[in-house]
C-alpha cells in the first residue's frame, strides 16, 4: 500500500472560536454574487465554513482541516457516507463566474477550489482538508478594499432554502438602512426566481417571500417586517423591509464593509448615549475567546484602542481582529503585553496604525 504524502501543516489560529457559534464569516463583495450562479445551499455553506476557518490577513496559509462531523452539522444532516462525501466535494470543483465591480466591465471565471483532500486519521475519524486556488485568494484574502459582508456562521447554518439564505445576505447587506424599498423585478433577480409563475406577487409572496421570513426570524438574529408597496392599478410594484433590531448586532455580529466607502456609526450613536466601552469589551471577549485576557485588561486594551481608532463601530473591530492576527502570526509567548506595545506603537504613530 502507497505511503499517503505528507499533508501541509494547518494552521492553528488559537484566537478562532472554537465553538461554531461564534465562528465569523468575511465575505468579500464579488464573492457574495456567487448567489447568481448555480452553486447549491450545501456548496455556498461549505464556502462560507471555510471563510469563518482563516486568518483573512494571512493567504500563505490556505488550507483548512474540518472533521467529518463539522461537516455534516454545517449541511444539517445525520451522516455523510464516503460515497457522498466524494460527490459534495466533487462539486466544490466546478468553475464559477464572479462580478467583480473594482474592475472594468466585465466578469472573471475561476474553480474557488484546487485540493480536497478526505482521509481517515489514527482514531478512525475522518478530515477533510480544504484549500483555495491561486485565483481565488484575491477575493478570499485582505479584502478590506474591495469591501465584504460580515456575519456569525451560525445564521446560515440551519437555513435549509437557498432563497432564505440569498435574502438574508440581502437583508444583512442593507441592515443600516433599518427601512427601506426594493423594487419587486431586482427583488426577484436578486433571488433568482424567474418562473412564470412569480410574475403574480400571490405565489411569490406565499411561497418564497413568507417562507423565507419564516426561516430568518425562526433560525437567526435577523428581526424584519415587509410588506408590498408601490401599486400600480391592480399590481404591487415594490417590498418595503422594516429591520426591527438595526442597532442590536450591528457592532458585534454583522456589518457590511463598503469598500472604500467610511459607514460610521459613532456620530449617531453617541448622541444616544451607547456604551462604547462596554460593545468594545464584548467584542474583545468574543474574539479572544476562551477568557484569555481579564476583565482589567480587556478595559486597558479597549481604552488603548478607542485612541487608536475612536467610536467607528467597524474600524474597532477590524482593527482589533488585524492586531490578534498578528499575536497568532508572531507566536508571542505574553500575548497582552505584545497586544499593548502594538497599540501604544500605534498611538504614538498614527500614521502606521492598520
Amino acid at each position: 500500500m502507497p505511503v499517503r504524502t505528507k499533508l501541509p501543516k494547518i494552521p492553528d489560529y488559537t484566537f478562532i472560536p472554537k465553538d461554531e457559534d461564534k465562528l465569523v464569516v468575511q465575505k468579500s463583495n464579488p464573492l457574495q454574487t456567487l448567489s447568481e450562479t448555480n452553486l447549491s445551499l450545501s456548496q455556498l455553506k461549505i464556502l462560507d465554513a471555510y471563510l469563518s476557518r482563516i486568518n483573512s490577513h494571512d493567504a500563505e496559509k490556505r488550507y483548512v482541516r474540518f472533521e467529518k462531523g463539522e461537516l455534516e452539522k454545517i449541511l444539517g444532516v445525520d451522516r455523510i457516507r464516503e460515497e457522498d462525501l466524494r460527490d459534495r466535494l466533487n462539486n466544490l470543483f466546478q468553475v464559477v463566474t464572479i462580478k467583480d465591480q473594482n474592475k472594468s466591465k466585465g466578469f472573471t471565471v475561476i474553480a474557488l477550489f484546487e485540493k480536497a483532500e478526505a482521509y481517515q486519521d489514527e482514531n478512525g475519524l475522518w478530515q477533510v482538508d480544504l484549500a483555495c486556488t491561486e485565483s481565488a485568494r484575491e477575493y478570499i484574502f485582505n479584502i478590506e478594499n474591495i469591501g465584504y459582508l460580515r456575519y456569525r456562521l451560525k445564521n446560515i447554518i440551519d437555513l435549509t432554502s437557498r432563497y432564505s439564505y440569498v435574502l438574508y445576505l440581502y437583508l444583512e447587506n442593507n441592515r443600516f438602512r433599518r427601512s427601506w424599498q426594493v423594487s419587486l423585478t431586482e427583488l426577484k433577480q436578486i433571488l433568482n426566481c424567474h418562473a412564470e409563475r412569480y410574475k403574480s406577487f400571490k405565489y411569490f409572496n406565499a411561497e418564497i417571500l413568507k417562507k423565507c421570513s419564516q426561516e430568518l426570524q425562526n433560525k437567526t438574529n435577523l428581526q424584519f417586517t415587509y410588506f408590498p408597496t408601490d401599486k400600480k392599478g391592480r399590481h404591487y410594484t415594490a417590498i418595503q423591509f422594516d429591520i426591527e433590531n438595526p442597532e442590536e448586532n450591528i457592532t458585534n455580529e454583522q456589518q457590511t464593509i463598503a469598500g472604500s466607502t467610511d459607514r460610521s456609526f459613532g456620530h449617531d450613536d453617541h448622541k444616544k448615549g451607547t456604551d462604547y466601552g462596554g460593545e468594545l469589551a464584548n467584542l474583545l471577549g468574543d474574539v479572544a475567546c476562551e477568557n484569555e485576557f481579564t476583565p482589567e485588561q480587556i478595559r486597558v486594551i479597549q481604552d488603548l484602542v478607542l485612541k487608536v481608532v475612536g467610536h467607528d463601530h467597524i474600524k474597532c473591530f477590524d482593527y482589533l481582529m488585524h492586531k490578534l492576527h498578528l499575536l497568532d502570526y508572531h507566536k508571542a509567548q505574553n500575548r497582552y503585553n505584545y497586544l499593548i506595545t502594538m497599540i501604544i506603537n500605534d498611538i504614538k504613530n498614527p500614521d502606521s496604525a492598520q
